[in-house]
């Protein structure tokens, strides 16, 4: 027995092995290059060529073994995503227009609700229009620059806040407006609110609607096609 023949012979278990692979490593890879989501668009023609390579013709078995190893994708996905963002820490920064910014959430993944919040930036103009938002879903708070709680660090300037939270998973905006009344912003993850594992189920229906649905859709569109050509082409002999 040959090597085609012998994965043609055991084809439910190495076209599942052999697509997850590829499939899980673009997940991974893209947590440090975003860019690389890009290539989950080539997801669906692995699945695709791999089941015509290794002799599944059939619509039911491309269709439900298609779908099985996209759900296994997308739990396997999604929990890189939820450990790299609790091992990520709470600070986070940019440059926008010249000027750097950064937040830093402390403590960044417990859920006790109580929290400082610290922003900081190099901007030399008046901080005294800059603010800090701090949002979820069910949640929205607003706190403005305060002098009585500024501070500098490592040259910077900027102000902090300790704040008590309703569970959720939460984002901060830091906002400056500048002298010429011109705005500029960051926006970090956190505080995590939230027990890892709710953060786990966030991840995956995220990740199911922003990406999994649309390679699914994919995929089906291309195994439909496969199929009437193939009856059209049996119809014709």
């Amino acid at each position: 027995m040959n090597f085609k023949s012998f994965l043609i012979k055991h084809n439910r278990i190495f076209i599942p092995v052999i697509s997850i692979i590829p499939a899980v490593l673009i997940f991974y890879l893209s947590v440090y290059i975003p860019e690389l989501l890009l290539l989950i668009f080539a997801i669906p023609v692995i699945i695709f060529l791999l089941m015509h390579f290794l002799n599944i013709y059939k619509f039911k078995p491309r269709l439900y073994g298609g779908l099985v190893i996209l759900l296994i994708v997308l739990l396997i996905a999604s929990g890189f995503y939820t450990n790299s963002l609790y091992s990520s820490g709470g600070t986070s920064h940019t440059t926008v227009d010249g000027a750097y910014m950064e937040t830093s959430i402390s403590p960044f993944t417990e859920y006790s609700g109580k929290y400082n919040i610290t922003a900081l930036t190099n901007y030399t103009g008046s901080l005294k229009n800059a603010s800090i938002a701090i949002v979820s879903l069910t949640h929205s708070q607003v706190e403005h620059y305060n002098s009585s709680y500024a501070i500098k660090k490592n040259g910077y300037s900027g102000f902090y806040l300790n704040i008590k939270l309703q569970p959720g998973i939460y984002r901060v905006y830091f906002n400056i407006t500048t002298n010429t009344g011109k705005n500029i912003s960051m926006e970090s993850i956190g505080p995590l609110n939230v027990s890892e594992f709710t953060m786990y189920e966030y991840y995956i229906f995220a990740t199911a609607f922003k990406y999994i649905i649309s390679i699914g859709i994919l995929y089906i569109a291309g195994i439909s096609i496969a199929y009437f050509m193939q009856r059209g082409a049996l119809n014709n002999k």
